[in-house]
């Protein structure tokens, strides 16, 4: 599997949304009515900002093209995307901080969230008018935005006018398989790359093997592609890449008309997954723009999703 030469990636625009997490190590989620004690707590930036700072760490230059709020969650939000060197393409709302997500961490790594959205999801359409895409960039798209009424519309919108050439990489997160049929059908017809983890794809798909899950995501985007080259009346993109990561194990890419492909990573125990598919998705972006090829790609970006876990492991919390 290779990348073809024309798909040349020399930016990365991220519509992903940035919000502040508060992350709680827990032993057990606490009963209905319940409650628990957290035995380490973080206060720190998510959302896209980790596949963007993973991008920004691989050498490619990267712009948030979403928003950030007035307050203590947006001054967190913006000194983060400085500090990692990060171009933020707008100014801050002023009347609304950033959103707040409370992440709840197992034992075992699994992470439940409950969000409190706020200036990410206020992107307004005209906003976007201040970022001129190139062909040559890259686009993350996430399906966080999408879930966000108003924000919903501008990336709509944004993907309506993308360039013929520019790469959309779609990551659909935990809420993908909740988005309007059509919403998906649009994501679908025009991505290039669709990464997810194991459980959503076998939302999305219905697939339980995620091998399987991976090639019915494959048919899924062959399917709304050949109905855009039906409307065209010729090919429009190479076939698209579906890659679902599965852990510890590494991820799956699968491409139409190929058989799924592993590839392994590293074993490592951590003590939280949060955070480790926008970091292998960022990574990976930044491996294609540098020229490798999608197995060795992956393999990077595998590397790259345990060394951010590690990364943050000595300074976490109380």
């Amino acid at each position: 599997m290779s990348l073809p030469e024309e798909r040349s990636i020399e930016r990365l625009v991220s519509l992903g949304t940035v919000v502040v997490d508060a992350v709680m190590f827990v032993a057990a989620l606490p009963e209905r009515g319940g409650d628990v004690f957290a035995s380490r707590s973080a206060l720190e930036v998510g959302g896209g900002f980790t596949a963007m700072a993973a991008a920004r760490r691989g050498g490619l230059r990267t712009v948030h093209a979403g928003t950030t709020g007035t307050g203590p969650f947006g001054d967190l939000a913006r000194a983060a995307l400085t500090g990692a060197g990060i171009e933020t393409a707008l100014p801050p709302l002023t009347d609304v901080d950033t959103g707040l997500c409370l992440v709840l961490v197992e034992p075992s790594g699994e992470r439940t969230f409950v969000t409190m959205p706020g200036a990410e999801g206020l992107l307004e359409p005209g906003s976007l008018g201040r970022v001129a895409v190139r062909p040559t960039d890259a686009v993350l798209l996430s399906g966080y935005g999408l879930a966000h009424p108003v924000t919903r519309l501008a990336i709509l919108a944004a993907l309506a006018g993308l360039p013929e050439q520019t790469t959309l990489v779609v990551d659909p997160g935990p809420l993908g398989h909740e988005l309007a049929p059509g919403d998906l059908g649009a994501l679908f017809a025009r991505a290039d790359w669709w990464t997810c983890n194991a459980r959503e794809a076998t939302l999305l798909t219905g697939v339980a093997d995620a091998g399987m899950a991976a090639v019915a995501l494959t048919e899924h985007l062959a399917a709304a592609e050949a109905v855009m080259e039906a409307l065209a009346g010729s090919p429009v993109r190479p076939p698209a890449h579906a890659v679902v990561r599965v852990g510890a194990e590494g991820c799956i890419v699968a491409v139409a008309g190929r058989p799924p492909f592993r590839v392994s990573a590293v074993p490592a125990a951590v003590a939280s997954t949060s955070g480790a598919g926008d970091a292998h998705t960022g990574a990976l972006i930044a491996a294609l723009a540098a020229g490798r090829s999608v197995i060795p790609a992956l393999r990077l970006a595998n590397s790259a999703a345990v060394a951010f876990l590690h990364s943050r492991r000595p300074g976490w919390g109380n």
